[in-house]
């Protein structure tokens, strides 16, 4: 297996990680508390190893953007920017009013509703932003995953 397929097989495995992940902080009620903040603290975690192994598309989008012309990619560019925005202060805000995780290692946090509130707005506009950012992106995603599935089911063959 060459350089570049580990790379997308590894890639493709974090994003099923994110998706994974989003699906279970989605619902604080099924996993309790001090699940959904370590699944939070988790998820800023693998965020960042989205975010570096998908930094040549990062840089190339944004060079895209700067002087292109293709309007799908501007405004693909444009969501994710929106996006990432809005998960770090999502997590930003989760950070600050956590009541397991940074109390665990003696870090005082906020009980604050303001916060609270910031918290929920911003998911509601994070799966929004969510939602076109996956069905921008939902034609590159099917092909990279059908053929991460379909070159794994040959290798066992």
């Amino acid at each position: 297996m060459g350089r570049g397929v580990a790379r997308n097989s590894f890639a493709i495995y974090v994003d099923v990680l994110l998706l994974a992940t989003l699906l279970l902080l989605w619902s604080p009620r099924l996993t309790g508390l001090s699940v959904h903040e370590w699944l939070g603290v988790s998820l800023g975690a693998a965020l960042i190893v989205h975010l570096l192994l998908s930094w040549s598309w990062i840089s190339s989008g944004t060079r895209r953007f700067v002087v292109g012309r293709n309007r799908r990619a501007r405004i693909n560019y444009i969501l994710n920017c929106v996006l990432f925005v809005l998960i770090v202060i999502e997590v930003t805000s989760g950070v600050a009013i956590s009541h397991v995780a940074l109390p665990f290692f003696g870090i005082p946090t906020v009980n604050d509703r303001s916060w609270r509130a910031l918290h929920n707005l911003t998911l509601n506009w994070a799966l929004l932003v969510l939602g076109f950012h996956v069905a921008m992106n939902w034609r590159p995603l099917v092909v990279g995953v059908s053929r991460h599935v379909w070159s794994r089911r040959h290798a066992f063959e």
